[in-house]
């Protein structure tokens, strides 16, 4: 399951990436359950594309917000997000096509680490330069 819970201290200071980030913790704790509740085919499909379609609104929704904000690493940050966003849709066409050679665990814990470290090593970046001095 989720090794990740909503903490004050991945607060990045921008009330609807914080809240985007909290929906969308819940949405892939929600889908490891469903996942570990046995899925079809078909469900894990439709899980995977309501992840995917919340990911790429909440990564449009962060870009638009550090470049509003001049966050100096931003091409940086929208690289990660094109990366993600493919690796996730490679994952759901694997499903598709019934060639996925990945575990849901392996999934799992991928999302997990990924959610973590980016929200971690990347997101806060919007906090830290929100708030220098």
């Amino acid at each position: 399951m989720l090794l990740m819970t909503w903490k004050e201290s991945l607060s990045t200071d921008v009330n609807s990436i914080d809240q985007q980030h909290q929906d969308l913790i819940a949405q892939v704790e929600k889908f490891f359950a469903a996942v570990h509740g046995g899925l079809d085919r078909r469900q894990l499909l439709a899980g995977l594309d309501v992840l995917i379609e919340m990911v790429s609104d909440h990564f449009a929704h962060e870009e638009r917000v550090m470049r509003n904000i001049h966050l100096p690493t931003w091409t940086v940050h929208e690289r990660l997000h094109r990366a993600l966003l493919e690796e996730i849709s490679e994952f759901r066409e694997e499903v598709a096509m019934g060639s996925n050679e990945r575990s849901a665990a392996d999934v799992e814990h991928f999302l997990n680490i990924w959610l973590y470290r980016h929200i971690v090593e990347e997101d806060l970046k919007i906090f830290h330069h929100l708030n220098r001095d």
